[in-house]
């Protein structure tokens, strides 16, 4: 699996994106390497409006496999979530890579935001460990593929975080970031050894 996000910024900007203090949290905001595979672990900030680092992949305790992603579009409807509907975070992040199909080959695709250097996914966590939730993708890219991460729009990161979050207010914001103006970025193929076993990131 070779599933991946960026977070290629500082811990001061990050902080300051997302009105974080980052004096107070100076310890829990140390950003590593800028590169984010599942069990990696990286900043997150949760409900409490607090910056802390969780691991990517919720462990589903019937098994080794672990939840990276969650549909937008049943995840009220799925037992596992149930206890963590209220554990609402923010995964900062600076890109996301894709790989779109072409004929038998998977062409490595790096997706940015052309107006924000930093934006946030939206997620869910159980204090130890966070999962991404995804939606259907925008128009302008959904040639890339058929699932994208929910992107936050800035007027909704501190709602979304919110305790009083209602199930209406849930759908209106996991839907497909309205703006169109993504920075898309095809990569050079990588060697054999490194692309084996590659798997889509949001499949």
């Amino acid at each position: 699996m070779c599933s991946q996000f960026q977070i290629n910024s500082t811990t001061e900007k990050v902080a300051l994106k997302f009105n974080v203090l980052a004096s107070r949290n100076k310890h829990s905001l140390t950003i590593g390497k800028p590169l984010v595979r599942p069990t990696d672990t990286t900043p997150v900030i949760t409900e409490t409006n607090t910056i802390t680092s969780l691991k990517w992949g919720l462990q589903t305790g019937w098994g080794s496999k672990l939840i990276i992603n969650a549909r937008a579009e049943t995840l009220l409807k799925k037992a596992f979530f149930n206890p963590l509907v209220n554990n609402r975070c923010i995964i900062p992040a600076t890109s996301y890579y894709e790989w779109r199909k072409a004929g038998k080959s998977k062409i490595k695709t790096e997706i940015k935001l052309d107006k924000k250097n930093i934006f946030g996914f939206a997620g869910l966590h159980n204090n130890k460990n966070f999962t991404i939730i995804t939606c259907a993708p925008h128009d302008s890219i959904k040639h890339i593929h058929n699932r994208m991460p929910v992107i936050l729009n800035d007027l909704v990161t501190q709602e979304w975080l919110s305790k009083s979050l209602s199930l209406r207010q849930y759908s209106e914001i996991l839907i497909p970031f309205e703006d169109d103006q993504f920075d898309i970025k095809e990569l050079p193929e990588l060697p054999k050894p490194y692309n084996e076993n590659q798997r889509d990131l949001f499949e």
